[in-house]
C-alpha cells in the first residue's frame, strides 16, 4: 500500500490546470467510482435519480488527492464518511483498502491521459 502518492503529472499542474482536470474530467469520474465501486448505502438501484449521491465526498477526496494523500488517507476518510455521517460502518478493511488503490490508480491515469490529450502540454 502507497502511503503518499508523488504523480508527477499533479505536481507539475498549476491550481487553474488541476481545476480545468477536475472540471473537464477528473470530478466525473470519480464520482463514478466512489457510485459504483463505492456506494454504501446502496443507491445504486435508483440510479440515475442518485447519481450524485456522493459528489460532497468526491470534491473532498479531489482536495486530499492534490494534496498527496495516499491509499491509507483515502480509505480512511471513506471509513469516517461512513462512521460519522451515515452513522455505521458498511465497508470492511480490505474494501475500502482496494478502493483507496483503484482511487489512487484511476488518479494518476487520469492526469496522465488528460495531460497527454490536452493541446496546453503540448
Amino acid at each position: 500500500m502507497r502511503d503518499t502518492v508523488r504523480v508527477s503529472a499533479c505536481e507539475s499542474l498549476s491550481e487553474e490546470q488541476y481545476a480545468r482536470w477536475v472540471r473537464e474530467e477528473g470530478f466525473g469520474e470519480l464520482r463514478q467510482v466512489l457510485f459504483w465501486r463505492w456506494d454504501p448505502v446502496g443507491v445504486e438501484d435508483a440510479f440515475p435519480i442518485t447519481a450524485d449521491e456522493y459528489d460532497d465526498y468526491a470534491r473532498v477526496l479531489m482536495s486530499r488527492l492534490r494534496k498527496g494523500a495516499g491509499e491509507p488517507q483515502v480509505a480512511a476518510y471513506l471509513l469516517s464518511v461512513e462512521r460519522e455521517w451515515m452513522g455505521r460502518r458498511f465497508s470492511d478493511d480490505a474494501k475500502l483498502e482496494a478502493l483507496g488503490e483503484r482511487i489512487l490508480d484511476w488518479f494518476e491515469e487520469s492526469l496522465s491521459l488528460w495531460m497527454e490529450r490536452s493541446d496546453e502540454f503540448h
